[in-house]
């Protein structure tokens, strides 16, 4: 039977500096009351999937099936355009509604991968959670009650008819992402932000405001010089909600690769099936004639260090692309990371 988590200290959200959206995080551990069934423990992960990207494949054809692969892992900021990864730093997931052992098992998880590819991490035990993950079976309550608390912070920047969209719940494990935008580096005269209701930033300030529909993203001002800092869009928040009526009875394994991959990096799309295999395939109503993978594969391990070894602060969208491009051609074929096993496993 499962334990309630109403008992459970509610997280707090240190990184979303709003008010609002940290109240409506608290209301995770009493909406995850709500899942009525567990996961069993995770079978032993079989061998890493290996993409062999050499010997079979022209550099032309490398270079098209990782474009696409990047396309469709990482979506832009819609503000700036540019890639966003969660750069501020530390990674630090909670996680909720499954007992305790399974909770922490999908939490270590994404600490794991993050370690692994290069994203920040706190070894402490005291970060703030800035990635929450709820398993229930009212994802659409939940995801409406959070909404109507936070006054849609927690759907991330979006026009007020888009409100409606955001609120459904379509996908068995879905996420909704807060992202904000920075300036960084010097030039040779300070540099400030000036938003559309004027209020400005100083280049010294290097946390980022929140990205809004209604106002304009921090951009490149020089008092008395041209010379430009640079931009950085980052993923600030991110909210991933687990149906337990749709994912219930599965394994846990390949559930919490999958929640790795969003709480990381937002796809830009979750059903198109690419030539490199990826943990999304899961999922994917594209892949259903194929083999679903039972882990964060070879191609997405060497796209989540592309992602995070990339310079996404490069001036122009294409040149930031480039960068995770490359980074990810040069590390196929490593194998598929940090085995699940080395996670705590539930008992």
């Amino acid at each position: 039977m499962m334990r309630s988590i109403k008992t459970m200290p509610a997280p707090e959200c240190g990184r979303c500096v709003s008010a609002a959206l940290a109240a409506g995080v608290v209301l995770l551990a009493a909406a995850a009351a709500s899942a009525q069934s567990a996961l069993p423990p995770p079978a032993t992960p079989k061998n890493p999937e290996t993409v062999v990207v050499t010997g079979h494949r022209s550099r032309q054809e490398i270079e098209t099936v990782v474009s696409q692969f990047v396309d469709q892992h990482a979506a832009t900021n819609r503000k700036t355009g540019q890639y966003m990864r969660d750069d501020i730093g530390p990674v630090c997931p909670v996680t909720l509604g499954l007992p305790d052992a399974f909770d922490a098992f999908v939490t270590a998880r994404i600490v794991q991968v993050a370690a692994h590819v290069g994203a920040k991490t706190d070894k402490t035990g005291t970060c703030k959670p800035d990635i929450e993950i709820l398993f229930t079976d009212e994802p659409e309550a939940v995801v409406k009650s959070l909404a109507q608390r936070t006054n849609g912070a927690i759907l991330g920047m979006h026009f007020v008819h888009e409100t409606p969209r955001l609120l459904e719940v379509t996908r068995p494990i879905q996420g909704w992402y807060v992202t904000g935008t920075r300036m960084i580096g010097d030039t040779i005269q300070p540099v400030s932000t000036i938003g559309l209701d004027g209020t400005t930033q100083s280049g010294n300030d290097k946390m980022p405001r929140f990205d809004n529909a209604y106002v304009r993203a921090p951009d490149r001002l020089s008092l008395g010089s041209r010379i430009p800092g640079e931009r950085i869009s980052s993923i600030i928040n991110v909210l991933i909600v687990a149906d337990i009526r749709k994912v219930g009875g599965g394994e846990i394994g390949p559930v919490a690769d999958y929640i790795t991959m969003l709480a990381l990096s937002e796809p830009r799309s979750l059903d198109e099936c690419n030539t490199l295999p990826s943990i999304l395939d899961l999922m994917a109503s594209d892949c259903e004639s194929r083999a679903r993978p039972e882990k964060l594969t070879d191609s997405d391990m060497a796209y989540l260090k592309g992602l995070y070894a990339a310079d996404l602060g490069a001036t122009t969208n294409s040149m930031q692309k480039e960068s995770i491009a490359n980074g990810m051609e040069g590390r196929l074929g490593g194998g598929s990371g940090p085995d699940a096993k080395a996670a705590a496993s539930p008992n």
